[in-house]
């Protein structure tokens, strides 16, 4: 309900011509993705979360994720990343805990080695996959899985 409420906000704002002083990490997000002229770009997967702070301090202490931003008052979405992998997250908002991500990278045993030093929750170490990648799952504080994969090369 309040991402509705968000996105409806969003939208009244840039549709209406109206410039807010500061502009939303949305619609700054919007612009940046579709500067490449793809039809679509840059999916962001939103995540059901407890605690918005709690789960973004996860995320940056031990995911070694970077906190982009945070909107509300008190804040309850904001966002992190870590490389090219963006991921939203909404304090009680639609849709139950427990989603699943894949996301891709160089060399996922290197970053299990990583998360084993940050004390990361690790469900699944490094395994080679029949589909013929290599993968790794781990979750946050609410069951949320990312599933962490590469190809065997790492060069």
């Amino acid at each position: 309900m309040r991402f509705a409420v968000l996105v409806a906000l969003v939208l009244a704002i840039g549709c209406s011509g109206k410039r807010t002083e500061r502009e939303s990490p949305l619609v700054a997000e919007a612009k940046r993705c579709g500067a490449g002229g793809a039809e679509m770009a840059c999916g962001r997967p939103i995540i059901r979360v407890a605690s918005l702070t709690a789960s973004q301090a996860y995320y940056r202490d031990k995911l070694g994720f970077k906190v982009d931003w945070e909107h509300g008052d008190p804040p309850d979405f904001g966002s992190v990343s870590r490389g090219d992998y963006v991921l939203f997250m909404c304090e009680q908002c639609q849709s139950a805990a427990g989603a699943w991500s894949m996301t891709f990278m160089r060399d996922v045993d290197k970053y299990y080695d990583e998360l084993k030093k940050r004390d990361a929750i690790i469900q699944q170490p490094p395994t080679d996959m029949p589909w013929g990648l290599r993968e790794m799952h781990v979750a946050d504080l609410d069951g949320n899985v990312i599933r962490f994969g590469s190809h065997g090369d790492h060069d």
